[in-house]
């Protein structure tokens, strides 16, 4: 089965949902036993509804970055930001704005082992800039500018200028 469209979505979720709880939870665990960014990511999402462990899970991986190579880099750098997104922002905002920071703060290692990659690693970056504008809207604003100025002063690989429009929004210049 290919999903590719709403329509075939809308298919794939009903059948899904006539699956009883443990043939799905059995199936996700086989997916976690992978040692990719699909099993990375299906590691965060069991212990997501525990934000501390989501947040050390992220860690951990915001960290192993440079073990991947290539187009994996992307891949690994959106599903990170897919987990920021659904399980760490909704719940504690200012985890989520501290694991974004260390995303930004890991831009050498990911531009650096990207390769011909470069779009999907910058595409994942600038959603990163747009997500730590929704997590800054939770958080006192000379904080907020004071780590994304300092992110601002060393964009040795011209990802963090997303970045800019997040200050100028904090303090209202736009």
């Amino acid at each position: 089965m290919i999903i590719e469209t709403k329509a075939a979505f809308a298919r794939a979720l009903e059948r899904l949902r006539r699956r009883d709880a443990e043939s799905l939870a059995a199936f996700i665990l086989s997916l976690a036993q992978d040692s990719g960014p699909v099993g990375d990511q299906v590691r965060t999402f069991i212990v997501g509804d525990d934000v501390k462990e989501t947040v050390g899970s992220l860690r951990v991986r915001i960290g192993d970055l440079g073990h991947a190579v290539g187009k994996e880099i992307g891949a690994s750098l959106g599903s990170i930001l897919e987990s920021i997104e659904t399980l760490v922002l909704p719940v504690d905002p200012r985890a989520a704005f501290q694991l974004l920071v260390r995303v930004f703060e890991a831009d050498a290692v990911a531009m650096e082992n990207c390769g011909d990659h470069d779009f999907e690693v910058s595409s994942a970056f600038a959603r990163a800039a747009e997500l730590i504008g929704r997590a800054s809207k939770e958080m006192p604003q000379a904080e907020v500018v004071g780590a994304l100025e300092a992110l601002l002063e060393d964009d040795g690989y011209g990802v963090r200028g997303g970045l800019a429009d997040v200050i100028a929004s904090q303090r209202g210049d736009r």
